[in-house]
């Protein structure tokens, strides 16, 4: 009679056998395949030499070139004003400065003439100028043709501050601006008057500056 219980024994040890070799197998692959998957490599290292990571630096500056450097000029390093007791007069017409917009098409300036020195201790009781910006053609060599009457895009310049000055704004661009003012007797209450404080006639007068920037 066969022994059920001995053989039932020897097919459970056989079964554990194979179960651990399957399983030591498996592990062997999971193993592998990972190393193989992530194809890691390793190498001993040493250091060399160390430096500062280098600074990013900048191209050499340039002056800023401004696109209306020389448009504006000065005509007359003076105007001549005549005396009669405290009355003063402008005997002739005067071009104070030239603004050449020439080639500036499309484009709209602002002009100013403004007072750059202080005239309060000169002697001046009065002092007003009828200003004109008389407009020429593009390409116009100089003021010469210029006309001033008292009228043309003219204003009046009060000198009750240090910082007078005249304004004409949105002008045409690709013209030639004559700023100047007209002959005058000097006594016109809404344009060119000129009183001295005193039987003499004043000691300082008035100096300008012109300034032109872009308005569109």
């Amino acid at each position: 009679m066969l022994d059920k219980t001995a053989n039932t024994t020897r097919s459970a040890r056989r079964n554990r056998r194979r179960l651990a070799a399957w399983i030591a197998f498996a592990a062997v692959g999971i193993i592998m395949g990972a190393v193989w998957a992530t194809g890691f490599a390793s190498i001993g290292g040493a250091q060399g030499n160390v430096n500062g990571s280098p600074a990013v630096t900048a191209g050499a500056s340039t002056a800023h070139s401004s696109a209306l450097a020389g448009t504006a000029s000065a005509v007359s390093a003076t105007f001549p004003v005549d005396w009669t007791g405290r009355w003063g007069s402008i005997p002739s017409d005067t071009t104070f400065f030239k603004v050449d917009l020439t080639g500036k098409t499309s484009q709209t300036f602002n002009i100013a003439m403004l007072l750059s020195n202080d005239i309060s201790t000169g002697g001046w009781e009065t002092l007003q100028l009828n200003v004109e910006n008389v407009q020429l053609a593009s390409g116009t060599a100089d003021c010469s043709s210029a006309t001033f009457d008292g009228s043309q895009q003219n204003k009046v310049m009060v000198f009750d501050s240090l910082d007078a000055g005249v304004y004409w704004n949105a002008l045409a661009g690709d013209k030639v601006y004559c700023i100047g003012v007209n002959a005058s007797n000097g006594q016109d209450t809404a344009g060119t008057f000129l009183r001295s404080a005193s039987d003499t006639p004043p000691t300082v007068y008035p100096t300008f500056i012109t300034t032109v920037n872009r308005a569109s």
